[in-house]
């Protein structure tokens, strides 16, 4: 599956869908989540904006990628 990057700008403009501990969810289209973090590299994030792609395997989801969004 090709996952096509969101910029920083995009994510901060997206509604956010759900709350997480660290994260908020920006997309979820039942197979692909997309996650931004609201930690700081201070609060112990390797680097700012870190952005968490999950998919839906099995019922399962699973972390396939993380970047830092720009």
């Amino acid at each position: 599956m090709k996952f096509k990057e969101f910029t920083l700008e995009q994510l901060q403009t997206m509604p956010t869908i759900a709350v997480g501990q660290t994260d908020d969810l920006k997309f979820d289209n039942g197979v692909v989540r997309v996650w931004l973090s609201r930690m700081s590299v201070e609060d112990g994030a390797p680097y700012a904006n870190q952005v968490t792609v999950e998919r839906n395997v099995g019922g399962e989801w699973k972390i396939i990628k993380q970047f830092q969004a720009k």
